[in-house]
């Protein structure tokens, strides 16, 4: 069982952060910050018409798209969104409040 977490959760969840994160930290342009999101759309899109090209039979394979490209799917764009997340905490601008009446 911790072999199909890794594979199809944490994996994909790195894949995600650590592009994002790199792409957010050292391009300047605010539209490089959709490359990875959209690459995984892309990978997603590419594996899901691959699955449905070869399940041509009356059953349908509804439940295993759902799990096999849906489930790492889901995970790397969730890396991506915390890839961004950390990003902005680290490197963001932060407000200081002053602790001096006035």
């Amino acid at each position: 069982m911790p072999i199909y977490i890794a594979i199809f959760c944490v994996l994909p969840l790195l894949a995600g952060l650590i592009p994002e994160y790199l792409v957010c930290r050292f391009t300047r342009r605010p539209w490089w910050r959709l490359l990875p999101p959209l690459a995984v759309a892309l990978l997603a899109a590419l594996v899901t018409a691959g699955r449905l090209r070869v399940w041509e039979s009356e059953a349908s394979p509804v439940t295993q798209l759902l799990f096999v490209p849906g489930v790492p799917a889901l995970f790397a764009l969730a890396g991506t969104l915390l890839g961004w997340r950390l990003w902005k905490r680290l490197w963001g601008p932060r407000v200081v409040k002053d602790r001096r009446g006035g």
